[in-house]
């Protein structure tokens, strides 16, 4: 069987068997991986630490028909409050998930790769609803499946005041080519969503949140991944409990 090394990131795993795991990677080189852990679950296994979710790990793994086997993992990086924080813990979980479910399998995506590094460290030190919130908005960007909030998606018109909004468009309306439908959208909302969109990461600023953008953009980006996948994400009933 082939060998592979790669940078990786645990986004899902669970028990399997006595001893053993089935690992969901993101793998820099070639995209979302499953993935056998075996004897990951005993204390002296030298696979034991890397295999935690979100550890970030160089990875070697061997292909199989089914899923791949982890041969060797070195840890490169912990984080802390992914583990420990029972918060973070749940946005970061929402995260994972919402990448489990649009990530294509086995196809490189190393600009989310790129970004998701950028989202975790972030977790780390920035409040972490908020991180959840631009790293959804953020990723979505990279699958063809974004909502559109600068230009009006019918007749590609800057759009720089309050507007309109419609799911079914995928995003702003300006008011000549508003349709049945369609909801006002404040423009305080919008310069919102777009300022957590072009958030930069490795040049951090403060953000002007209030709690009521706040939770119109998670209820509009909430209902929109329904809409996609027909559910909600089951890492948001975790989150409710907290």
């Amino acid at each position: 069987m082939a060998s592979y090394q790669t940078a990786a990131v645990v986004l899902g795993s669970k028990n399997w068997g006595e001893a053993d795991k089935i690992v969901t990677l993101f793998t820099y080189d070639r995209g979302l991986v499953e993935a056998a852990a075996f004897g990951c679950r005993r204390p002296r296994s030298p696979l034991a630490a890397g295999m935690q979710m979100f550890s970030s790990i160089e990875v070697q793994l061997s292909e199989g028909k089914r899923v791949d086997t982890v041969r060797q993992c070195t840890l490169k990086r912990h984080y802390k409050k992914l583990t420990e924080d029972l918060e973070v813990m749940a946005y970061g979980s929402f995260v994972a998930e919402f990448l489990r479910e649009f990530l294509p399998p086995g196809q490189a995506e190393p600009q989310m790769f790129g970004r998701l590094l950028y989202v975790l460290d972030s977790f780390e030190v920035r409040n972490p609803r908020v991180t959840a919130l631009m790293a959804m908005i953020q990723l979505l960007e990279f699958t063809g499946m974004q909502l559109h909030f600068e230009h009006c998606v019918h007749c590609g018109q800057t759009v720089d005041d309050d507007a309109f909004f419609s799911l079914s468009a995928g995003g702003i309306l300006c008011s000549e080519c508003q349709e049945p439908g369609a909801v006002p959208f404040p423009d305080d909302l919008r310069r919102f969503i777009l300022a957590l969109r072009d958030y930069d990461w490795e040049n951090p600023v403060e953000l002007k949140i209030t709690g009521s953008l706040l939770m119109q953009a998670e209820h509009l980006f909430l209902t929109y991944l329904q809409s996609l996948l027909g559910r909600p994400l089951k890492s948001l009933a975790f989150i409710q409990q907290l």
